[in-house]
């Protein structure tokens, strides 16, 4: 295999090439693609062909490596490895397209949008040689990274107990009328991050969820946007999570996240999960900023870190020199937890993840 790996982008929406680059919270994959000195951006694929209009507008690629036809693209221009960011409901079958063709797959989060059609994609990947991870962000983040060294290296002690809470505003008008019909949408939309974020810090799985939904009288979304989760870890450790989608206020940090030990507690109190992340030690009245050596600290810039450590880390597990952080085997426990969180919700009953796991054929 060649110092470069061909890579084929499959998916050409605002994730790939943004819309509106000034406002956006990221550079875009085709443009990190192009940044990398591990891949060649082969090809693209879009069901849309507006979309693909874009790109071929943007002069990153000539029109006869743009394709509407997954299948026919892989066939055509046989890459190494294949990046899926299309619509959450595409990453199962564009995945499975992928292995048949004997590719690597890197995938957006979520995963997959059924633990089911995860379960299928690891198989037929494990049967087939390749590699499949998952771009799961806020691992990949400076505080991400931060906390999860924090923790291995002792400075809290032995964790008991996390508290988190959300509150964003996303009941604008200007959004896509489908958003406000799916089910969960604070779960699936960004909860798969926190949920995620939480077992990849303990180094620890969720086993037991319990919860419930709520819409607020003034909220457009069909399905509760409201969430108040009561989560154990396998060692333990209890996850007090709120968080919603129709929050009315636009003073406070988006996100606030303590992980407290028996010797301090780290905090970080963000948007996106940008620095600083703090220690707080017992016995002081001074914070640590265990990411005081980050220098750029914004969300687009952290964003855009993390993308690119992304790639670096797909090449290092497709080249042999180690396992991705995100293996799409171990993201089946995210997204498991995700699903034992929205059943909890409904059925008012604790859920137990292994349960959610043996019935998706795990």
């Amino acid at each position: 295999m060649q110092d470069r790996l061909r890579l084929f982008l499959c998916g050409a929406g605002n994730r790939a090439l943004p819309k509106d680059p000034q406002r956006s919270h990221w550079r875009g994959w085709i443009e990190t693609i192009r940044r990398s000195p591990r891949f060649e951006l082969v090809g693209i694929q879009d069901a849309d062909p507006s979309s693909l209009t874009r790109v071929a507008t943007s002069g990153v690629l000539p029109e006869d490596r743009l394709f509407t036809d997954l299948a026919a693209g892989l066939a055509r221009l046989r890459p190494d490895a294949v990046l899926i960011c299309p619509v959450a409901q595409a990453h199962a079958p564009q995945a499975l397209v992928s292995i048949a063709a004997g590719c690597h797959v890197l995938v957006e989060k979520p995963f997959v949008t059924r633990l089911a059609d995860g379960v299928t994609v690891c198989r037929e990947a494990e049967a087939a040689g390749v590699v499949v991870a998952v771009i799961q962000t806020w691992r990949a983040k400076a505080v991400g990274r931060a906390m999860r060294r924090a923790v291995v290296e002792g400075l809290i002690g032995q964790v008991g107990q996390i508290f988190f809470r959300y509150l964003r505003n996303r009941e604008g008008s200007s959004l896509p009328p489908y958003l406000f019909e799916e089910s969960f949408p604070l779960l699936y939309a960004i909860g798969v991050h926190h949920f995620d974020l939480f077992r990849y810090v303990l180094g620890e799985n969720v086993v037991r969820v319990e919860g419930r939904g709520f819409r607020p009288p003034w909220s457009r979304y069909a399905s509760p946007p409201t969430v108040h989760m009561a989560m154990e870890t396998a060692g333990g450790v209890l996850i007090s999570y709120a968080g919603t989608f129709a929050s009315q206020g636009g003073a406070l940090p988006q996100e606030d996240l303590a992980v407290e030990g028996e010797r301090g507690t780290l905090l970080n109190r963000s948007d996106w999960s940008e620095p600083p992340l703090y220690l707080s030690r017992v016995g002081s009245s001074e914070l640590q900023d265990l990411t005081a050596d980050v220098e750029e600290r914004d969300p687009r810039s952290q964003y855009d870190a993390a993308d690119a450590w992304f790639l670096e880390d797909f090449y290092a597990a497709v080249t042999g020199t180690r396992p991705p952080l995100c293996p799409g085997a171990d993201n089946l426990w995210t997204l498991a937890a995700l699903e034992g969180a929205a059943l909890a919700c409904q059925s008012g009953k604790p859920v137990d993840v292994a349960d959610i796991l043996h019935q998706a054929g795990f």
